[in-house]
């Protein structure tokens, strides 16, 4: 099978749909199938092909995305799209890019199936003052309409964007899984040699002992409220720190409120870290702490927990869904949950820290991309049922 799946920011990005799209193709190709992956290019004036990825100039965006199609430059995409033939096409964005893979779908009569993931701009929508934020959250949704009407199959891997999207446009939806890189993303032994450099490199010397946040610095990951309820929880004698691994345009900002906090040397911004690099940072923590209540199912806990790390979240986020509480992680509501829960965690023993970690693991195991991709294909033959039938 030929599939191409239309994405607004790939490598540029570490979002929901990108890094969804990456496991996903990879899995395909093991199973033997074609993919063509769409996306856009800021610094490009024109549509170009390269491993497999094919690139439409963008321009900078004040979306979730940071970027947006050039849509003069979009039909410049259509014969390049034409010379890979697709049987099926997979829209994973609901912007101009996943509007262009809908305008193909239909100019050849082909199967659609469309996966929701972030949700932020058609609900609330975007730009410089209200007037542009109301167009722009106008338009989102009557492309989000638009594609969701022309899809064969919807899928999500969050009930809880299910219920959104179903509010505005009802619809059926089928739950997918939402896998990781989890060869990656694995337990490390605790003699791991790797694992002092990284310590050192994150301030965890002396007794520290890390919980770390992965994600992106900014509003929609409630990162101050997270600083909030750090600075509640945990008690200046404490040895506990917390890690912000991420970039984002809240970093000088959050910087700023940890100090005003009274929380500066309890909490270490690692900045950006390559996949590896986050892999590592796992396992020299405690658990994975989040204060966002996002519908969005993000990648970064459910790596942190295929790394044997337990997660801390709040009930109303997408990834709260994936707890089992007491076994791969927890939820609170409360600073003194939080501090209850970090605390108990940090007493852990060396015993006690192996054992958890391969109990968190094992709830991670059936993530893998090969079965991202069975999951998937499963749609694709029902768009291709349900296409035929229309």
């Amino acid at each position: 099978m030929k599939i191409a799946l239309f994405l607004e920011a790939y490598l540029s990005q570490a979002n929901a749909s990108a890094t969804h799209v990456s496991l996903l193709a990879e899995g395909l190709v093991k199973l033997g199938h074609e993919v063509l992956i769409v996306t856009t290019d800021p610094e490009t004036d024109d549509c170009y092909e390269q491993d497999g990825i094919l690139y439409c100039p963008a321009k900078p965006s004040a979306s979730l995305f940071g970027q947006s199609a050039r849509v003069s430059k979009l039909p410049g995409l259509m014969p390049m799209i034409e010379a890979f033939s697709p049987d099926l096409i997979h829209i994973q964005t609901f912007t101009e890019i996943g509007g262009i893979g809908l305008k193909y779908a239909q100019k050849h009569q082909l199967p659609v199936v469309c996966t929701i993931h972030e949700l932020q701009d058609v609900l609330e929508g975007y730009g410089a003052n209200r007037p542009a934020v109301l167009f722009n959250k106008r338009q989102g949704q009557t492309l989000m309409k638009k594609i969701l009407s022309g899809s064969d199959v919807i899928t999500t891997a969050s009930k809880k964007c299910a219920k959104a999207v179903q509010a505005l446009f009802p619809c059926q939806i089928h739950t997918i899984p939402y896998c990781v890189d989890t060869e990656r993303f694995c337990p490390r032994t605790l003699d791991d040699p790797s694992k002092e450099s990284m310590r050192t490199r994150l301030h965890l010397t002396d007794g520290k002992v890390g919980f770390v946040f992965s994600g992106r610095l900014s509003a929609e990951n409630r990162v101050d409220d997270l600083l909030a309820f750090w600075s509640k929880a945990v008690a200046l004698r404490d040895d506990l720190r917390l890690i912000l691994v991420g970039s984002g345009p809240d970093a000088a900002e959050l910087h700023e409120r940890a100090r005003v906090l009274g929380v500066g040397d309890k909490v270490f911004f690692a900045g950006s870290l390559t996949r590896d690099d986050l892999s590592l940072c796992f396992s020299v923590c405690k658990a994975f702490v989040s204060a966002s209540d996002s519908i969005t199912m993000e990648a970064a806990p459910i790596e942190a927990i295929a790394s044997g790390l337990p997660v801390i979240l709040r009930p109303a986020s997408a990834n709260a869904d994936l707890i089992i509480s007491g076994v791969n992680g927890f939820s609170y509501e409360t600073s003194d949950e939080l501090g209850d829960i970090v605390k108990k965690l940090a007493q852990l023993d060396a015993d006690g820290e192996l054992l958890m970690r391969k109990l968190v693991s094992k709830t991670a195991a059936s993530l893998t991309d090969l079965n991202q991709a069975k999951a998937l294909v499963s749609c694709y033959e029902m768009a291709f049922g349900r296409h035929t039938q229309s």
